[in-house]
């Protein structure tokens, strides 16, 4: 860290027993100050090398300010120029591409309007399907229901809680059957006699 002329001015060195100040320490600070001393004067050289370039820019920059001036004067002319041409393009222009623009305006509203028009009989005749689909459902729905009807009808009658009993099987003699050969097996035959329908 550089020294500063208060840390100068407030060094106190250490004396010996004879009241003389410590040789190394002085060496050392004077060290200390021609060292920062030294970096100030290189400093001070730099800044006034800067200093004159930057006055030299300066002056060359005066300068460019009045050739930029004149150009500028000389741009400006032109560009007033330039502007009362645009001014008339842009106007002839304008009235062009308003003329365009409400042509456009006017196709577009009219395929619009063809648009608009043919959504809407679609849109109507999808709402008359879709009610004929309505109805169409609820007859069917109406049928269904019906045959539902019907066939709980059908189960709930006394023919159907007949039909649920158990069957009644008489018992039925069966008779030995002889065959020619003697030492054939004989085998019984069973007859199954199905009640008469009511």
């Amino acid at each position: 860290m550089a020294l500063t002329p208060q840390d100068i001015h407030a060094k106190e060195f250490t004396t010996k027993s004879n009241k003389w100040y410590d040789k190394s320490e002085v060496t050392e600070f004077l060290d200390r100050i021609v060292t920062d001393y030294d970096g100030l004067m290189q400093e001070n050289q730099t800044l006034k090398t800067q200093l004159a370039e930057a006055d030299a820019n300066a002056k060359q920059v005066d300068e460019m300010k009045q050739s930029v001036n004149s150009s500028i004067l000389i741009a400006q002319e032109a560009a007033d120029r330039l502007k009362k041409q645009t001014e008339a393009e842009a106007e002839a222009t304008l009235q062009q591409a308003q003329a365009e623009a409400q042509k456009i305006v006017m196709e577009a509203n009219a395929k619009a309007n063809a648009l608009l028009t043919d959504s809407q009989a679609k849109n109507d005749a999808l709402v008359s399907h879709k009610e004929a689909l309505d109805k169409e459902m609820g007859a069917f729905k109406a049928k269904i229901e019906g045959l539902l009807h019907a066939q709980l009808d059908l189960v709930q009658t006394d023919d159907w809680a007949a039909f649920q009993k158990p069957a009644v099987q008489p018992e039925v003699a069966v008779a030995p059957v002889s065959t020619p050969a003697d030492d054939a097996v004989e085998e019984p035959q069973t007859v199954v006699v199905f009640p008469e329908a009511e």
